[in-house]
């Protein structure tokens, strides 16, 4: 068995109710009101992938946002691009002066 509730009924059926009420009654359901309200912790996510005012989120909004994400990328980028770099460099030098000092095994040369 459903019923269909008309919210703008349930409404006007608490405005009524509540006007039968004595207004020393009303003031205190208003200052408890405003007690559970003030109470109450309005927790926002950290990091939440909706953009959006008030809450911090993990994708970038604005434009110098984007242009520090980008700028961190770039040099994360190079960074690991330049590591490789000395590493090769430094594989080919150890093979240099391996050659040069006559230190390969001869394993090297039979091919």
């Amino acid at each position: 068995m459903t019923t269909n509730l008309d919210p703008g009924k349930i409404a006007q059926l608490l405005t009524l109710s509540a006007r039968q009420l004595d207004q020393s009654t009303l003031s205190a359901l208003h200052s408890a009101r405003q007690n559970a309200l003030k109470r109450q912790a309005v927790r926002a996510p950290v990091f939440a992938l909706a953009t959006g005012r008030g809450t911090h989120s993990l994708i970038p909004d604005s434009i110098q946002q984007w242009v520090v994400a980008g700028l961190l990328i770039a040099m994360l980028i190079v960074g690991t691009s330049f590591w490789h770099h000395i590493v090769q460099e430094q594989q080919i030098s150890d093979i240099d002066v391996a050659i040069l000092t006559d230190d390969l095994p001869i394993e090297v040369f039979v091919d």
